[in-house]
């Protein structure tokens, strides 16, 4: 035997920890719908090739008249401030069974990859605002240095009790955006901003599971998910809003445009937006009904699309979907039940090379009937 080689592999600043970006993974159990617990972060310090073992971050716990559990944590990492801030919901489960019309709360983790350490939880304080809950959540910040988190709150009927469409046991929603600015003490003031309505008539349960994306002159847009499931003979979009104040208010919803023919139409899924760090151009991904089908609801949550969107300064709509640059990146085989869900997906942008890495679980890929076995992917997409 001889020895071939010696290289550094990892070098370690002051602090011993690796001078590369460190990446952490999140992932939890579904126990049923919207039923979410012991979620767990990894880290990799190799750039995704190995990760350490698993630590428990959120995990549910009883309380009187059920359980207490989390879900939907949204992060977003301050290059300014270095340190990872992670919004999760919060809420009572009665006998541990979903409440459609629970009353959440916020809380917040700040980690420190310096020193390896998260500050103790805390709920935020959202007031005046009623109960905001994040969901399928990628906040951003704008270049006045305000963090934009999306999120939504239940609309309230004449009896202050969360609106219902007749017959839709699901509540109706409103996105708003929830603005964090930092204080001089490096604390952050989190405030609402005003939420943007919409008819039920128009979209039976609201609006919600909005993206969000800062445009070149300083505009800030937003496509938020639409809902047809109360009368499927009508067309479903998502939805874009603009806000010319940093997210304090928004213009009425119109359909997602696009740069050739109609809007194309999209079921009640959520969807995320992000600038490319190859390319600089935006993109969007999500479930367009790219080969006719009208949604009915929820459904279909196929084929995943990712599209380049052109940004269009000065004019309305700012931004709109380039219909020559739809690519799939993942559908539903001939073999496989018509509800698999190429939805709920994450992922981030591998800052070696620019691709998009992308993970999600193929819900229904063997069953519709037993849609929670289902394996966890890992995608890689080229930006060019």
């Amino acid at each position: 035997m001889k020895v071939l080689s010696r290289e550094r592999f990892l070098h370690y600043d002051e602090n011993g920890r690796p001078d590369k970006p460190i990446l952490m993974h999140c992932s939890g159990r579904q126990d049923y719908s919207d039923g979410y617990d012991e979620y767990a972060v990894m880290k990799s310090y190799d750039n995704g090739r190995t990760w350490t073992r698993p630590e428990m971050f959120l995990k549910s716990y009883p309380v009187e008249g059920g359980k207490m559990r989390y879900a939907e944590p949204a992060a977003f990492f301050d290059p300014d401030t270095q340190k990872l801030l992670v919004i999760s919901d919060r809420a009572l489960y009665p006998n541990d069974t979903l409440d459609l019309d629970a009353v959440y709360s916020l809380v917040l983790d700040v980690y420190n990859p310096i020193t390896d350490t998260w500050q103790p939880r805390q709920e935020l304080d959202v007031s005046p605002a009623r109960a905001i809950v994040v969901s399928f959540t990628f906040p951003i910040k704008t270049s006045r240095g305000r963090i934009l988190v999306p999120a939504e709150q239940q609309v309230p009927g004449a009896d202050g009790r969360p609106l219902h469409y007749k017959g839709c046991s699901s509540p109706v929603y409103q996105p708003v955006t929830l603005i964090g600015e930092y204080e001089p003490d490096s604390s952050i003031r989190w405030r609402p901003g005003r939420p943007v309505a919409v008819d039920p008539e128009v979209s039976s349960r609201g609006l919600d599971e909005n993206t969000l994306a800062e445009l070149p002159d300083g505009r800030i847009v937003m496509v938020i998910r639409g809902d047809n499931s109360m009368f499927p003979e009508k067309p479903g979009y998502k939805w874009l809003c603009v806000s010319e104040d940093g997210g304090m208010t928004w213009s009425d919803p119109v359909p997602l445009p696009c740069d050739k023919g109609e809007p194309i139409e999209s079921g009640a899924n959520g969807s995320a937006f992000f600038r490319s760090i190859k390319t600089g151009k935006l993109y969007w991904m999500g479930n367009l009904c790219i080969h006719g089908v009208r949604p009915n609801g929820n459904w279909p949550r196929t084929p995943l699309v990712i599209v380049e969107v052109e940004e269009r300064l000065g004019a309305t709509p700012p931004v709109v979907l380039k219909r020559d640059t739809i690519t799939v990146i993942d559908q539903r085989r001939p073999t496989e039940p018509e509800q698999v869900q190429h939805s709920n997906f994450r992922f981030y942008q591998d800052r070696e090379n620019g691709d998009l890495v992308l993970f999600l679980t193929r819900y229904g890929e063997r069953s519709a009937e037993q849609w929670m076995l289902a394996d966890y992917y890992r995608y890689r997409v080229e930006i060019d």
